[in-house]
């Protein structure tokens, strides 16, 4: 039986400060704050200059006095997901949230899905802009679950080579490549597998959106997967939306986090997850 279920969240900025730093020009559905990166598209110039001013008045924004506001807020958060796990029937052991999201707007959760074995939790602002949804998945046995992930990022890595290669600092190396009209680029952070996929004909300038996912995770933990977790970030065409569907494993469960909004949103909500 569905359930569905509403819990007001307080908004957390902390993580948000440099989360608009990743993508193209997104609409409603995906960039509300100004502040959001443009990474598309006619003209790469264009985009470079609008996601390096952007990181960097994002950046600017964080003093001592947003960091203690931050940390009280983030106490507060932390106890309205609390009341949200406590309502979900799978073992509480295995329930995990994101603690933090991308709006200066309370955030409401509404829970879709909610029995012994699966979750899913939706999150709106108050205005009624999609944010995210999350969910966890209990499967038969670590091995079942491994089969999902296998089969989730068949055909997202490119295989490397010399000439697609591109240096992303920190010692990782990416790596694109076109087909079918198609443009495709990846690359590989421990257990973390990252893929940006869009149409050839809008001309992405991926390697950056990379850059800055990349720096963005020097300073910020994704959950650690026992063996394996997949990034994948999905520009449709005209590049002025982004899909971002994250997931991972531990042991016989899988967790998942999709959104609209860009990457590095997705990437700190993701972080943000207990």
């Amino acid at each position: 039986m569905t359930m569905k279920k509403s819990i007001i969240l307080p908004y957390v900025l902390g993580s948000f400060l440099v989360a608009a730093g990743c993508t193209s020009d997104n609409n409603a559905d995906n960039d509300q704050p100004a502040d959001s990166e443009t990474s598309q598209v006619s003209d790469n110039q264009d985009a470079e200059a609008d996601s390096g001013t952007t990181a960097e008045n994002n950046g600017s924004q964080e003093d001592n006095s947003s960091e203690a506001e931050t940390e009280e807020n983030e106490e507060t958060s932390n106890g309205e997901t609390s009341s949200v796990r406590e309502q979900l029937k799978m073992q509480q052991s295995a329930v995990k949230l994101p603690t933090s999201f991308p709006t200066e707007e309370n955030v409401e959760a509404n829970i879709e899905k909610n029995s012994d074995s699966a979750y899913t939790v939706s999150y709106q602002s108050s205005s009624g802009e999609e944010i995210a949804t999350f969910s966890g998945t209990l499967y038969d046995s670590a091995e079942d679950a491994s089969s999902a992930m296998n089969e989730f990022q068949s055909g997202k890595e490119v295989p490397s080579y010399s000439e697609g290669a591109t240096d992303l600092g920190h010692g990782i190396t990416g790596y694109g490549e076109g087909a079918a009209g198609h443009q495709y680029f990846s690359w590989q952070e421990g257990n973390w597998l990252f893929s940006i996929s869009s149409l050839t004909q809008d001309e992405m300038d991926q390697p950056s959106i990379a850059k800055k996912m990349v720096e963005y995770l020097e300073n910020h933990m994704l959950p650690a997967p026992d063996k394996t977790g997949a990034v994948l970030v999905d520009y449709p065409q005209g590049g002025k939306q982004v899909h971002v569907d994250i997931r991972w494993q531990e042991q016989d469960k899988i967790y998942r986090l999709k959104t609209d909004r860009v990457p590095l949103d997705a990437l700190a909500m993701t972080v943000s997850v207990k």
